[in-house]
Order: C-alpha cells, then structure tokens, then sequence
C-alpha cells in the first residue's frame, strides 16, 4: 500500500508535532514487518528532521513551499494533485489538515482544538484559519487520530462529525538525547533550579507562572532559579522585566537535545502550568527522567499525569506560587513525585503509538 503523508507544517524547533511525527517514522522505518510505500511530503524542516531517522527505501520525501502561506494555498491544490500522480492509497494528514478535494481514504490527525477552546491566545489568523480547516477536514476524513481521550471528547463535543470514527493514540516520552549518560535509567544529580521548556506563547501560561515565581518570599526561593527554556512563540513581548534575572528569572531560550536532556534531568523539578494541552510531551519527558512535575489539573495534562504530578489551578496566580512553595520546601515530598512520575511515563511508549497509528490508516482503507 502506497501512504502519502503532509509533514509540512514542521517548523524549525522540535515542537511537540515534530517529535509526533519524527518518532512515528522512526518506529515503522525499524519494523521491517511493515510492508508499505511511504512518501513524505515536507519543507526543509521536514527534511532536517528526518535525516537523523536514516529512513529505508520504504520512504521517500517530496519537497513542499516552506512559507506558513504559500504551504496553506500548495495544501489545497498541489497536494491533491500530487496524491494523484503517484497514486497514493492512503492520505494521512499529521497535523489537523486534510486536502478537501482528495478523492481517496484520509486520516487526520487532532493535536488538540485549542483554537476554539481558547482562542484569545492564538495569533489572528489562526483563531479564524484553523477551527474552519480543522471542521472540514474531519468531515472529509474517513477516520480521525486524537491524541489523548481529552481532545476525543472535545472532538465529539465541538465537531459531531467526529464522534463515530475517532481513534486515540497516546503519544509517549522520547529519548532526549542519545548519549547512555541520558538514559532513563541514569543517576539523578537535582541542580538549584526549577525548569520550565515549551514555545514562548500565553497557552503555556507562563504569565502566572512568573507572577507566581515573583511573589515567592527570598526565605523560601533562596538560591534556586526559574529556568525558561523554549523558543519565542508570540504574544510574550511583556513577560520579561528589567529585574527578572536578581530574582532568579533566566531565559534560555531554544536549546538543542543534548543539553536539554542535562537541564531536564538535573531540574530541581519541572513546572508546566499551561492552560490546556492535547497531550503535554514535556511533562511526560520530565517524568521518565525523574524530574519531579508541576502541571496543571485541566486538558490532557491531567489525564497523563495525575497521581504522578502536583496539579495546581492553572488560572489561580495563588495555587500555582502555594504548588512552587510546595515544591521548594518538601524535599520527601520531591521524593515521592519523582518516583510516581518515572512509573507512569513508563506505561506509553512510542512503539504502540506507532502501531496503532498503521492500523488506523490500514482500517481506513480496508473498512471504509
């Protein structure tokens, strides 16, 4: 069976979607038992991404526009084309959008429907863009990939069209890094910091998590330091302050794997107190690696994690400073997280995410 599959809406940072992406194709590249053509349509990005993988002959990658607009016209009339001309069986769609005119079985993937949920924290054109495309292309799918049962049931809820073919596929932690210092398994050092990693953008609630950070009395921060790690989304020109580093505020901005996996690793804990997730990677990272979890009790975070995090109001500036406090001061308590969090992250992995992925395409061209 031919796949094609759109990968063009990888950007440059490992997002949450690339890694999506990357380590589906890097599961079935190692099953030698999967017996399908997969042609992968992608930007340079896409392409960058995927190099590491050492994709077999099964693979081959079509170049796509780079440009967010020119990608969203080439969607719509290229790519139908395109799926023609090399007669693909199958079209999976990676990241909310399907070519509507495409006349053969399709599968969408549903990364989360924040962009109706809360779209005062989208840019413009994506809280218009994005609930309409996302609409069409789940009617036009034959079956529809969410990634947690919270986007499931926002699906149902928002989108009835949904409600008779969506699939979850848990998503699960990747290896940061490579290096066998990095492993799961490797000693915990914890450093005087506490580490905050995802895009620079209002859903990540980073606005609370700083006030809430700034408010925290000097007997209780002490030396430990807010590490935010991640690159500049939009919509955060007043997050920073002139005073921000005296209290122990550091920005990072984007780092590569293998020091993240050392800041990861050594984080005192890790605070993600977002507004609403399809899924949380960084916080199922955070816990195979043993970091201790601040996360927020709403969206698919709380499905992931509770019972293995401490879960705070994400819209309470109060309970998000009295979780930090919590976190600065109980070390057994630390403990205890750390040891939660390392079980639970261990029941996902990405080599089920990856099979049930190829069956849910398989279906919905044998059962549609």
């Amino acid at each position: 069976m031919r796949i094609s599959i759109d990968a063009t809406g990888l950007g440059a940072p490992k997002t949450g979607t690339v890694v999506y992406v990357t380590e589906i194709l890097r599961e079935w590249n190692a099953d030698q038992s999967i017996d399908h053509e997969f042609i992968v349509f992608g930007n340079d990005h896409t392409f960058h991404h995927c190099a590491p993988l050492k994709l077999d002959k099964r693979f081959r990658l079509v170049r796509s526009p780079r440009s967010r607009h020119l990608r969203t016209l080439w969607q719509q009339v290229m790519l139908p084309w395109h799926i023609r001309r090399i007669r693909a069986h199958v079209h999976w769609g990676t990241g909310f959008v399907l070519p509507l005119v495409a006349r053969l079985p399709q599968v969408v993937t549903i990364h989360d429907l924040t962009h109706q949920i809360f779209p005062e924290v989208h840019e413009r054109i994506k809280r218009y863009y994005f609930p309409v495309i996302i609409g069409a292309s789940v009617k036009v799918a034959r079956m529809v990939i969410a990634v947690s049962d919270t986007t499931k049931s926002d699906l149902h809820r928002l989108l009835p069209d949904s409600r008779t073919k969506t699939i979850t596929t848990m998503l699960a932690a990747r290896s940061i890094s490579n290096e066998p210092s990095n492993s799961a398994d490797a000693p915990r050092t914890p450093g005087d910091y506490i580490l905050f990693v995802g895009t620079v953008e209002p859903r990540k609630n980073l606005a609370r998590l700083i006030a809430a950070w700034r408010r925290l009395d000097r007997d209780i921060r002490r030396d430990t330091r807010l590490v935010i790690v991640g690159a500049k989304g939009w919509m955060v020109d007043k997050l920073m302050a002139p005073g921000d580093r005296a209290q122990g505020i550091e920005y990072q901005g984007h780092i590569g794997d293998a020091e993240l996996s050392q800041l990861m690793r050594n984080a005192k804990a890790f605070a993600y107190p977002s507004l609403y997730e399809g899924f949380g990677l960084p916080v199922l990272e955070a816990m195979m690696v043993g970091t201790p979890v601040l996360t927020s009790d709403a969206g698919a975070v709380r499905e992931i994690a509770a019972g293995a995090s401490l879960l705070v109001d994400p819209v309470s500036e109060d309970s998000i400073r009295e979780g930090l406090v919590q976190l600065l001061t109980d070390d057994d308590f630390l403990s205890r997280l750390s040891v939660l969090g390392k079980a639970r992250a261990q029941q996902f992995s990405w080599t089920r995410t990856a099979r049930e992925t190829i069956d849910v395409i398989e279906r919905s061209v044998l059962h549609g």
